[in-house]
């Protein structure tokens, strides 16, 4: 009975009185028990009497059902102000759910219709952490929507997007697996921006496609002989264009067959050899430092997955003969003031991409390796470096020098030529030889004596 006396209950759905209970004045801190409590709406507000004064809290149970508690804002001087202050949190709690409310409604169309587009404000808030796109990036991101996300999924709303609508929608285009996956990538990203917003609560998981493209070929060491002699004549016989095309200066020849050898003596992808600056070679220390790369626009810009808190800038140490060769190539850059210090340019720019393809396919041709049946593109250059220097490089220095941040992707790179790997392996005969060696045993020894 004195407990229900004391109790006084007002269950109107807003505000409950507790009794009074005053406990020990020696409890730590001086503290005094509450003495009452108020709900309002989730938060339950209560008193508590402490020996510097009397201040107002409040608690209420989370999503998980955990109960949190936490002080009232300045000025809840008493139960009144401490009232108003959890009203006005009740008032934006339920503002702020009719936001995400209208939000949950939005069309994937009407939540992404302005994404990727320059100056959108995702970009430059990304960009303010450090997570900078390249223009073409943005551009792909921006196809991918108009030309496949937007169309097939726009009047739906994010919540209704389900992996196995997105695949199936997928398998019915003429598409590559990997032109696949950057769409669904596109679309994670989309996601990942609404549920940032509050529009859903967990992004859908995406199986990746199958990659169909096999590795590049590599190049032999006789075939490496062959294309790339130190004899300038014979380097330029070569790389020069066939003889039923329009004669050109030998120099522009000799200029490609230089880049070639450049770019399989160090590793190097297409974009990075093509954007070499002459402040990027060190003669001293027989190497080159690479920082830049041109892109799919052919502007000169940063390295490729580059971010403003890792630009992936790496140093490379090449042979002498390679060294030498570009020396020769330096001392005769012809002079271009839109790019000066360009070591490799054709008509007063940087090399296209396609163009250096072309010119690569000449030399091949020149000397009846078949780049057909083979896969043999300028990226196979890389290849050969990697699968090369793999058996003479520690993996460590090996992926420092190529820029790889992994050995699955050192390992990728590795295609061996079987006969030239087990050449490359002697030197370790002396350790295989240990195989059939059995040390004598103490009493073999003990026997024998």
């Amino acid at each position: 009975m004195c407990q229900k006396k004391a109790k006084k209950c007002r269950d109107n759905g807003t505000v409950n009185k507790l009794s009074t209970k005053r406990g020990k004045t020696g409890s730590p801190l001086g503290r005094k028990e509450a003495t009452m409590a108020v709900k309002v709406g989730k938060y339950h507000l209560f008193q508590r009497r402490l020996d510097t004064g009397s201040f107002w809290y409040y608690w209420f149970e989370d999503e998980n059902g955990k109960r949190v508690q936490r002080a009232c804002g300045f000025g809840c001087e008493d139960k009144r102000d401490a009232t108003a202050f959890l009203e006005d949190l009740l008032r934006a709690d339920l503002l702020e759910e009719k936001r995400k409310d209208e939000l949950r409604r939005k069309t994937f169309s009407q939540f992404a219709d302005k994404m990727f587009l320059e100056g959108a404000a995702h970009l430059e808030r990304w960009k303010a952490k450090g997570r900078i796109l390249k223009p073409q990036t943005v551009i792909q991101h921006r196809r991918h929507l108009v030309n496949y996300l937007l169309p097939k999924f726009g009047k739906l709303s994010l919540d209704k997007i389900r992996p196995a609508k997105v695949e199936d929608y997928l398998l019915e285009q003429r598409l590559s697996n990997s032109c696949r996956n950057t769409i669904i990538y596109t679309l994670q990203l989309v996601m990942r921006e609404a549920k940032r917003e509050g529009i859903i609560e967990i992004i859908p998981e995406f199986e990746p496609f199958k990659r169909a493209g096999r590795r590049q070929d590599v190049l032999s060491s006789d075939e490496l002989t062959a294309l790339f002699p130190y004899d300038e004549k014979e380097l330029i016989g070569i790389w020069k264009r066939p003889d039923d095309m329009r004669k050109e200066r030998e120099e522009i020849a000799l200029m490609f067959g230089t880049l070639f050898c450049v770019t399989v003596s160090a590793g190097l992808r297409s974009g990075e050899v093509r954007a070499l600056h002459k402040d990027q070679v060190s003669i001293p220390n027989s190497g080159l430092i690479i920082n830049q790369a041109i892109d799919d626009q052919g502007k000169i810009g940063p390295l490729k997955k580059a971010t403003a808190e890792d630009s992936r800038s790496r140093a490379v140490i090449i042979p002498e003969i390679t060294l030498k060769m570009l020396e020769r190539w330096l001392d005769r850059i012809p002079e271009n003031p839109e790019y000066p210090g360009l070591v490799f340019s054709y008509r007063g720019k940087p090399v296209a991409n396609y163009y250096i393809l072309d010119r690569f396919r000449f030399g091949l041709d020149k000397l009846g390796i078949d780049h057909e049946k083979r896969r043999l593109t300028v990226h196979c250059l890389r290849y050969t470096y990697n699968t090369r220097m793999k058996t003479l490089l520690s993996a460590q220095v090996l992926r420092e020098f190529i820029g790889h941040r992994s050995v699955a992707m050192t390992d990728h790179y590795d295609n061996p030529i079987l006969l030239e790997r087990l050449e490359a392996y002697q030197n370790i005969r002396p350790s295989i030889e240990q195989f059939w060696h059995q040390p004598e045993k103490p009493l073999r020894k003990a026997i024998e004596k």
